[in-house]
C-alpha cells in the first residue's frame, strides 16, 4: 500500500517501500538502490557514523578513506570469499568501531587480536558454544553504540542485494578474477570513483592497519 498525499513524510514512506523494488525516484531523480556505487556510499556513511556518531560530519581524509576501504572489503565478501587484513591499535577507538561494525557487516569474517608484532606463531582461535553466541543482544549493542541490530540487518541486506544484482551483472569478471586485488578492482570499476582510488590503494598491501 503506498500513501497517495502530496507530503514530505508521504513521499519519505514510499521511498521506503520502494527500496526492495529494482529503482526509487527522490527528487525527481530515478536511480536503482542497489547501484554498487550507491550501496558503497552508504556502508562508508554508516561505518562514519558507527565511529563518530553526531562528529561524523567533522572527521578527517583520513577517517572517510579508512571507511571506504572497510567498506569496499565487506562488500567484497557477499559476492566472494577474500583473504584480506586489517589492524588497528587499541588506542584508536573510532578505528576500533569502525572495524567491529565492518566485521558484522561482511558475509564471513574474522577477528584477530595480536599483543604486540604481528606473530609467525602462537594463533589460537577462540570458540565460545551456542547458548553464549545467543545471548547477544546486549554485546551486540555494545559494539554498536549508535546503531540498534535493526538497523544492521537492514545495512547488510542492502549489502547482500547489491552484490546479487553485481553478480547477475558481472558473473564472468567475477570467475577470472582470481586475486582480491581483481576482485576490489571489479567492483570499484562498476562503482566508479572515488572507489578506484580505493581499490588501487590496496595493490601490494594486503594486511591494512587503520
Amino acid at each position: 500500500m503506498r500513501l497517495t498525499s502530496n507530503t514530505p513524510i508521504a513521499d519519505a514512506a514510499n521511498s521506503i517501500r520502494d527500496l526492495d523494488n529494482e529503482s526509487i525516484t527522490v527528487l525527481g531523480e530515478c536511480f536503482d538502490p542497489n547501484e554498487t556505487g550507491y550501496v558503497l556510499r552508504a556502508v562508508t556513511d554508516y561505518l562514519i557514523e558507527i565511529a563518530h556518531g553526531l562528529h561524523r560530519l567533522t572527521v578527517t581524509r583520513d577517517a572517510i578513506g579508512t571507511a571506504r576501504c572497510l567498506a569496499l572489503c565487506v562488500y567484497a565478501t557477499h559476492i566472494r570469499p577474500a583473504s584480506i587484513a586489517f589492524s588497528a591499535a587499541n588506542g584508536e577507538l573510532p578505528a576500533l568501531r569502525m572495524m567491529q561494525a565492518a566485521l558484522l557487516l561482511c558475509a564471513d569474517a574474522r577477528m584477530t587480536l595480536i599483543t604486540g608484532p604481528f606473530p609467525s606463531v602462537g594463533h589460537a582461535f577462540i570458540r565460545t558454544g551456542t547458548v553464549d553466541t545467543a545471548i547477544g543482544d546486549l554485546l551486540e549493542r555494545g559494539l554498536l553504540p549508535t546503531r540498534a541490530r535493526g538497523d544492521l540487518y537492514a545495512m547488510k541486506q542492502r549489502i547482500s542485494a547489491s552484490a546479487a544484482r553485481f553478480h547477475r551483472n558481472h558473473g564472468s569478471g567475477i570467475k577470472g578474477g582470481n586475486r582480491n586485488e581483481n576482485m576490489l578492482a571489479l567492483i570499484a570499476s562498476d562503482a566508479g570513483e572515488p572507489w578506484r582510488e580505493t581499490a588501487a590503494a590496496f595493490a601490494g598491501e594486503w594486511k591494512v592497519a587503520a
